[in-house]
């Protein structure tokens, strides 16, 4: 190869006197030999992402696109029930959340498997109407969402995390 790239050089130079491919002395080249490594096992790295989506369920904030609701039939009165707020827990269980729905300006509610109604109050600065299509959640080892600790995705690119999360208990309310 190299006397071959000296004929060239050679033949692209202008006349002289002294030849050019005399002036370059002969290499030889050769290639080094592969050596197996003296490791008989070889390490393998698998990175492996779980993303959980919760879809949501239709309500007055999130309903764009459906007509006036018919009005409700007329029933005998029975008592109202009037959600009330309680402490919630620190952390939900990922794979109980099964759908949410946007009822308020700050705030979604999340419906689990254990039919519980949580109140997921977003922070500062998130608008619950973001969610309007649900939301996803990247798993983590404990496989929890907890307040202050874990962000959920909107589909529209927001990225809010949980302040806190308030239990929905229902009330029976008498009209007298």
């Amino acid at each position: 190869m190299v006397t071959a790239l000296a004929l060239l050089v050679a033949a692209a130079a202008p006349a002289s006197d002294v030849p050019i491919a005399a002036t370059l002395p002969p290499v030889e080249a050769s290639m080094p030999a592969i050596v197996p490594p003296d490791v008989g096992f070889f390490q393998v790295v698998i990175e492996q992402q779980i993303i959980i989506r919760v879809p949501a369920q239709r309500s007055p904030i999130n309903n764009f696109a459906a007509p006036a609701p018919p009005p409700p039939p007329v029933r005998p009165r029975e008592a109202q029930v009037v959600w009330k707020e309680k402490k919630g827990p620190r952390c939900v269980a990922m794979k109980n959340i099964v759908r949410m729905e946007a009822v308020q300006r700050d705030s979604i509610d999340l419906i689990t498997r254990q039919k519980q109604l949580l109140r997921a109050q977003l922070n500062r600065g998130c608008r619950a109407l973001d969610f309007y299509a649900g939301f996803y959640m990247k798993g983590n080892k404990d496989g929890q969402l907890c307040k202050g600790r874990d962000e959920i995705h909107a589909r529209t690119g927001a990225k809010c995390e949980v302040d806190e999360f308030r239990l929905l208990v229902p009330v029976a309310r008498d009209d007298d």
